[in-house]
């Protein structure tokens, strides 16, 4: 049996309740123009606030990491994670992890499920000031070996944010 299902039909079946996630192994409804299931894009297909997000998400996990005094190794293990996809994660803008992934990664780190979803490209952003939010926390962090006060302070601030939602 075949089952065609486009865009438009799982917009409108998630309509009815604005908190509705629609899945079935690939959360974000606006990628689905290709192949179902497809997990590879470009970033010249993404628009300036998912690519924003996406950077934020991948700054997030490396300095939240680095807080908590994780090795990459040390984070896979305790998310059940592949050490390659959390690389991938933390390096690679063009990188969308497993929704699982992004699940695994919230609990060990203690950060909005919900929220990591969106920033990771696998739900589209909701609420326009996690995109702001997530610009201002990417544009001023940078990746070195120890945080610095404005790093710690950026940090913070951004998971402060996302866990009032």
């Amino acid at each position: 049996m075949k089952m065609n299902l486009s865009k438009e039909w799982l917009t409108k079946r998630a309509a009815p309740d604005d908190r509705a996630e629609v899945s079935a192994g690939f959360f974000n409804l606006g990628m689905l123009g290709g192949k179902v299931g497809a997990r590879e894009e470009t970033s010249s297909r993404l628009s300036p606030e998912q690519e924003s997000s996406r950077l934020a998400f991948g700054r997030l996990i490396n300095l939240w990491r680095r807080k908590k005094g994780f090795r990459m190794d040390e984070l896979a293990d305790k998310a059940k994670i592949d050490l390659v996809e959390l690389i991938e994660i933390e390096r690679n803008l063009d990188f969308i992890p497993e929704p699982r992934t992004v699940f695994q990664l919230a609990q060990v780190l203690g950060l909005s499920n919900e929220r990591l979803l969106q920033l990771s490209g696998n739900t589209n952003v909701r609420d326009l000031s996690l995109g702001k939010e997530a610009v201002r926390f990417a544009a001023r962090s940078e990746s070195v070996e120890k945080l610095n006060k404005n790093e710690q302070r950026a940090l913070e601030e951004f998971v402060k944010f996302l866990a009032e939602r």
